[in-house]
Parts: C-alpha cells; structure tokens; sequence
C-alpha cells in the first residue's frame, strides 16, 4: 500500500465512521434499546483498537482503562473521542516522512509479547478492522428502519472528487 492510499483511506475510514455514528443517532433509542446499544458496542470496539494501535504508533503503553472497558461509553462521549481518534491517524499519515513508513517498529502485543511491524503495517491494519464491524452495524441500522451510510469507497471518492472540483 503506498502513501497516498493509506492516508485516502484513513480519510475514508473518517467519514464512513462519522456516517455511522450519524445513522446511529438517527434511530429511535426507546423502540431500539438493544440494537443500539449493540451498535454503540460495536463502535467502540473499532474505537478501543484505534486507541492500542496509536499507543502502538506513538511508542506508548496503552491505558489499561481502554483494553477492557466496563461498559459501552455514551454516544456523547464516543462520537467526538472516536472522530478525533481518527482524524489523528490523518494527521499522523499526512506528516510521516516516506522512508518512515516501513521503518520497524518493536511494540508490546495484547497478550504480552513483542511484535514488530512497520507504521504502514499498523495503518493497515486500523483501515481493515472496522471494515467488518461496521458491515453489521449498517446492518443492525437498516433493522432499525434507518438508511446506513452508503459504505462504499467509490462512493466516497466520488464526494471527495465534486469536493475538490467545487473547490477549485
């Protein structure tokens, strides 16, 4: 994967993220208690890798709070931590420098061991992981009688390119 298809995923990820969290918020919290806290689960579960591949990145221990969470945050408190999560994986991708993209990183695994992979092996991997999960949370949307966001990168592309061309 090079440079400029990572960091047009990581934006990807942004937005069908963020359409997510909007559909979520779109269904009816009383008539669809399950569901959603399900899809609130869900979420925060892509939120939790992000946070422990960005501990990975930034050469940090991650916080123990966020390995194993008690419960599902609120939707308030989710949505902006989750959309600021990503938006530094963007910002993070955009700054690297070329030759530090498959520069070997040593980081401490979940289970305790060491690994070690390259900063565009951890983007990948924070590019893959949500892809499934999300895919039952736009089910779990359209159960609820909720349009999910088109998740299609074509699609997103398309919006990016009308973006651009408005911009000039």
């Amino acid at each position: 994967m090079q440079r400029v298809t990572a960091l047009t995923l990581l934006r990807y990820k942004h937005w069908m993220d963020a359409g997510m969290l909007s559909a979520i918020a779109d269904t009816d919290a009383r008539r669809f208690r399950a569901e959603r806290r399900e899809m609130l689960r869900l979420m925060h579960h892509m939120h939790v890798t992000d946070m422990l591949i960005r501990a990975n990145l930034k050469g940090e221990a991650p916080s123990r709070q966020n390995l194993r969470p008690h419960r599902t945050p609120e939707e308030a408190v989710l949505v902006p931590c989750m959309l600021a999560c990503s938006g530094w994986f963007i910002e993070y991708a955009a700054g690297m420098l070329a030759e530090a993209w498959d520069c070997p990183i040593v980081y401490r695994r979940r289970d305790g061991k060491m690994a070690q992979t390259t900063p565009l092996g951890l983007i990948e991997q924070v590019i893959l992981h949500g892809t499934r999960h999300r895919g039952a949370v736009s089910w779990l949307i359209h159960a609820c009688g909720v349009q999910p966001p088109q998740d299609v990168v074509s699609h997103f592309l398309r919006k990016q390119m009308t973006s651009f061309d408005k911009r000039g």
